[in-house]
């Protein structure tokens, strides 16, 4: 006994003191950790040519989505489709993230004007995407492309990506990176005009 502590409990407080030390001396330490992702707007392949315009790009209809069911599902409850945009994004990238907002009004908001959104999901897991997907509150179908089979048959050179489709599958357009509200209100004023 050392006054009223043990030498047990001093040694307890010693250890605990000790490692609060340790911890807000590495806390004023710059230990470099890598590189978490590529850089330059998450380009992942800079020689990748990407889907021309009018090319056909088909996403299977046995293409499993977040949640469950599957793409031929999606199609049939939209008989008035008149535009599908495709969107590769991960739930890790932050100008997917940014994004995320800006698609979900333009799902919404042009709906009824014929535009289907997809998110295709590149190389993450089912339970991940689901769960993006139900916290962010996405009106739309997100596929699971967990083995990135739609990215490289799309020939995108990173994400986020945008292909739009007419009903058939053919390219009117790709977009890469991130949309703002304004570019992709614009984009949709010109492709679904009213009528």
């Amino acid at each position: 006994m050392i006054g009223p502590f043990s030498r047990r409990s001093i040694s307890v407080i010693g250890a605990v003191a000790a490692t609060v030390a340790a911890l807000l001396l590495l806390s004023r330490t710059n230990i470099p950790a890598g590189t978490a992702a590529p850089t330059g707007l998450y380009v992942v392949d800079e020689n990748a040519v990407g889907i021309e315009v009018g090319a056909t790009f088909t996403i299977p209809d046995a293409q499993p989505v977040a949640g469950g069911g599957v793409f031929a599902e999606e199609l049939r409850a939209r008989p008035t489709l008149r535009l599908i945009m495709v969107d590769l994004f991960a739930t890790w990238c932050p100008p997917c993230q940014v994004e995320t907002p800006v698609l979900r009004s333009i799902a919404a908001t042009y709906r009824d004007r014929g535009l289907l959104l997809v998110g295709i999901s590149v190389g993450e897991l089912a339970s991940t995407v689901a769960s993006y997907a139900q916290r962010y509150q996405l009106g739309y179908p997100i596929l699971i492309d967990e083995s990135s089979e739609l990215f490289r048959a799309a020939g995108a050179g990173g994400i986020p990506t945008k292909i739009i489709l007419d009903p058939s599958g053919r390219v009117v357009r790709v977009i890469t990176g991130p949309l703002s509200a304004e570019a992709a209100t614009a984009l949709f004023e010109e492709l679904l005009p009213t009528r």
